[in-house]
């Protein structure tokens, strides 16, 4: 997607986490204006747009008469309602995404992004992650078997802002344990190990691992990632289970930028984390990971 388009503009527009950054999404994706929502409902147009930029809270009776304008119905109605819950929180907490898709909030954060910085501590990063290694994870998490085709196909999907014209930049920190974890056997943690040399040779891309042996010193704990914009604010993705939490406050998202200033310290650079993972994989490959 050219930057400057009419839908690239859109996604600059809502990147709001939350119940606010929805409702503008899903304006957006109709090709309304302010005005055309607005004239039906007899608001104002700053109320509409208080509403969408979090400033202002979003009434139950507010929020039904956009679901009448935008033809909200169903799983999204009711995904948006539980969203409504939970606006007045300090963070945005994502706990209601369905088994077989991806965070609905993630996708539009990505999909406007500039860069990307993604800490993993026992798992290789999503947007790096080969489908046989994503249904390995997606088993062991307790997806239903049923979801678990369309979710591995929503995750493949993400990765497509990597080969974009104007792709972000990625930097990648991974602990060493994830490379060693067999998640999948064998021959899926080969593969998966071969792909992200793959991503790590890709302009724009940089990958680092925090070696086994410091990452406790240099407090590698949880996994997280940083999302910048070009003219928003910065924001923190923590995955959990079955959950993610979204931080936008500046005195939080600054904690994070100072977790990756101390990782930076006990990281391999590119070249000697390269040739870790290539290491790594001749020990699967012979049988000898076990022993390490």
């Amino acid at each position: 997607m050219e930057l400057g388009g009419r839908s690239n503009i859109h996604e600059l527009d809502s990147l709001r986490p939350g119940l606010a950054g929805e409702l503008q999404d899903i304006r957006n994706q109709h090709d309304l204006s302010l005005d055309t929502v607005c004239k039906p409902l007899k608001w104002q147009q700053s109320k509409l747009s208080r509403m969408e930029n979090g400033q202002q809270c979003i009434s139950d009776v507010d929020l039904g008469s956009l679901f009448v304008v935008y033809g909200v119905t169903g799983q999204e109605r009711i995904h948006l309602l539980r969203m409504a819950e939970r606006q007045d929180d300090p963070g945005y907490w994502e706990t209601d995404s369905s088994m077989a898709e991806e965070s609905r909030t993630l996708k539009r954060l990505e999909r406007a992004t500039t860069a990307i910085l993604d800490v993993t501590t026992s798992l290789i990063p999503e947007l790096a992650q080969t489908a046989d290694y994503t249904r390995a994870v997606m088993e062991s998490d307790g997806v239903p078997a049923e979801c678990i085709a369309a979710r591995v196909d929503a995750r493949l999907a993400r990765q497509s802002i990597l080969s974009k014209a104007n792709a972000p930049k990625l930097d990648l920190i991974v602990g060493e344990t994830a490379l060693r974890s067999p998640v999948g056997g064998r021959d899926v943690m080969v593969g998966q190990l071969h792909a992200l040399l793959e991503i790590a040779q890709q302009r724009g891309i940089r990958l680092r691992i925090v070696p086994r042996k410091l990452a406790g010193e240099a407090g590698l704990h949880n996994p997280f990632s940083m999302i910048e914009f070009p003219r928003q604010k910065s924001v923190v993705c923590l995955p959990h289970a079955t959950t993610r939490l979204f931080l936008e406050q500046y005195d939080m998202t600054e904690s994070y930028r100072r977790r990756v200033v101390r990782l930076t310290k006990f990281v391999l650079e590119s070249a000697p984390s390269m040739d870790l993972i290539t290491d790594i994989i001749r020990e699967f490959q012979s049988g000898t990971e076990h022993k390490r």
